[in-house]
């Protein structure tokens, strides 16, 4: 090869090391949470908590299905929940997410004369569609019209078995 056969080679290695480094890529992006904005697990602190006590999260049983929501130590994952125009949204992977949806309950809650709500995890958008979810500093709050939640959850027994996970409206 004579030395324009070389010189021509040699430049177009130049101009592909000028065009490579030009295209975009995700190497300054380390999680899903930095495509998703506010996309994290959702820890639950219950009464009398200390931080050596084991981190429990919002999560369904079984892990990957949809059904009633409740707190679990997160052996089985830890999912990942965003809120979107004021809805509760589980991420699944890049193609698929699930509503977390409240539903009203029929029956007054044993010691009190109010009717729970229960967050259920459902492919689609359903239940009460007038509330919205947000944040209050490190609180998940639920609000339907000037009532809230405050941030409280309870995990507890279902009538028909299971746990589930059920919030009261104040205000």
């Amino acid at each position: 090869m004579n030395l324009y056969g070389r010189a021509i080679i040699l430049c177009v290695l130049l101009f592909w090391a000028e065009i490579v480094p030009a295209v975009p890529t995700f190497s300054g992006q380390y999680s899903i949470g930095s495509l998703i904005p506010g996309l994290s697990s959702l820890q639950a602190l219950r009464e009398g908590h200390s931080r050596k006590s084991a981190a429990r999260h919002l999560n369904v049983r079984p892990p990957n299905t949809v059904g009633n929501l409740t707190i679990t130590t997160g052996a089985g994952g830890i999912p990942l929940f965003y809120i979107h125009r004021g809805r509760l949204w589980r991420y699944i992977n890049e193609t698929s997410i699930h509503a977390v949806n409240i539903i009203n309950g029929t029956e007054e809650a044993p010691g009190t004369n109010q009717i729970p709500l229960q967050l259920m995890l459902e492919e689609k958008p359903g239940g009460i569609d007038t509330g919205v979810w947000k944040w209050k500093g490190t609180m998940l709050i639920y609000q339907l019209g000037r009532a809230n939640n405050s941030g409280v959850y309870y995990d507890c027994m279902l009538p028909k078995g299971g746990h589930g996970l059920l919030t009261f409206l104040q205000g």
